[in-house]
């Protein structure tokens, strides 16, 4: 009986959790889709790539600075989203996945060869001649894909930074009414484990009396 217990407790503040985090699911399903199918545009980002230079070291620098950095939660009110290229133009700010989405966009307008690159914590468009950084090297990746096909590895991306970087766009900022709302749904999962408790305790005690 514990067991069933624990496991309706545990239900019911998974799905309180989804809906404290993502209110519309069907964002946190189009964002993990994407995550297979970047929706990159070329024609949504055709003012940005005919005002980009050439070079695609300055391609990527021009990129980030049309679009600042910012987390979901500010720019999207939740913890994970991938855009769509139209909507991180239109926005006009966002992470590395808008960052990526938009540069992956504008280097198929002009023509340019790249790679798309995922970490456990980032995500990143390499191209011949880029300068690796600490987050953005090629073995710290579990994926890679290239117009002649996707490559899966063993990421080397250091744990504690993996971790920080999670807490920080996670949870640092998480609205507080969020946070309230996610922590509020503990309490209400024991009260629910109680209740179902009760419950069935109740409903054998009958054919307990008969027997």
């Amino acid at each position: 009986m514990k067991k069933r217990v624990l496991l309706v407790m545990l239900l019911f503040f998974s799905v309180w959790t989804l809906f404290v985090l993502y209110p519309n699911p069907y964002r946190l399903g189009a964002s993990i889709y994407r995550v297979i199918h970047p929706a990159t545009n070329t024609a949504a980002v055709e003012d940005l790539a005919a005002r980009a230079p050439s070079d695609p070291k300055e391609i990527e620098k021009f990129v980030l600075e049309e679009i600042p950095y910012q987390y979901d939660w500010q720019t999207y009110g939740m913890p994970f989203y991938f855009p769509t290229a139209e909507e991180a133009i239109a926005k006009g700010t966002g992470d590395c996945k808008s960052r990526f989405v938009v540069l992956a966009s504008v280097f198929e307008a002009k023509g340019i060869p790249y790679k798309q690159s995922f970490s456990l914590s980032h995500f990143w468009i390499d191209y011949e001649d880029k300068t690796e950084t600490a987050i953005e090297r090629s073995e710290n990746a579990f994926l890679l894909r290239t117009e002649e096909g996707t490559k899966i590895q063993l990421p080397r991306e250091d744990l504690q930074d993996v971790l920080e970087v999670l807490k920080e766009g996670f949870w640092d900022y998480m609205p507080l009414a969020r946070k309230i709302l996610l922590v509020l749904g503990l309490p209400i999962a024991t009260m629910i484990g109680f209740l179902y408790h009760r419950f069935i305790t109740k409903k054998k005690e009958p054919q307990e009396a008969i027997a």
